[in-house]
């Protein structure tokens, strides 16, 4: 038991299991022009009711970026990519709402023309402060489906809840990095997955 205990503190590294190849990869702008297309597909089918998307519209945006981009999405990750952009959506509208404060259509971010105002604004809107320089490529596509749940009541996660969403995408693309796999026990297959998924955060 003891010399089994030692062999396994000596490895350094830990085999790639099938939950590792699902959890450690980055959304990159072309997954997420697709997952935009695939939503919008899916909402003009009717996939979509009371500001929540149905099952199947989940499913089949994963099945499709999957199918596209030869990394293994699961309905779960199409779920909290919306929830992100949603919490975005709710805190960028805000901050527009606000005098002083716009929106730059070539930059993608927002503009602030007054500084005092914005760091007036801040004090009370915490969560608003990591959007001051933060670049949204996609915004046009969050906006075409976001807005209608903003408008129908349907508010973003509040400010604990948004934080911590953003704070969790941010830890999952640096486990990319942080997290050393062992991929030489591993199948041909996963091995070409991880591959994909160092190609694809590099095109992003």
């Amino acid at each position: 038991m003891e010399s089994s205990n030692v062999k396994n503190k000596s490895s350094g590294k830990r085999k790639m299991s099938s939950e590792d190849t699902r959890s450690y990869f980055a959304w990159n702008l072309e997954m997420e022009r697709v997952l935009a297309d695939v939503l919008r597909d899916q909402r003009n089918l009717g996939n979509k009711g009371d500001g929540n998307w149905k099952a199947v519209a989940y499913s089949t945006a994963a099945q499709i970026l999957s199918k596209r981009f030869g990394v293994h999405f699961m309905a779960d990750n199409v779920k909290n990519r919306f929830k992100l952009w949603r919490t975005w959506y709710g805190i960028v509208s805000d901050i527009l709402s606000q005098s002083g404060f716009d929106w730059d259509s070539t930059k993608y971010m927002i503009t602030v023309e007054n500084e005092i105002a914005w760091n007036e604004y801040v004090k009370s809107h915490e969560e608003a402060k990591r959007f001051r320089f933060k670049v949204i490529p996609n915004w046009d596509d969050i906006v075409d489906l976001c807005a209608k749940d903003r408008a129908t009541g349907l508010r973003a996660e509040n400010a604990l809840d948004a934080d911590d969403i953003m704070s969790k995408e941010t830890n999952e693309e640096e486990a990319i990095h942080s997290v050393s796999f062992d991929l030489e026990g591993s199948s041909s297959a996963t091995r070409k997955t991880f591959a994909q998924v160092r190609v694809e955060r590099k095109k992003g």
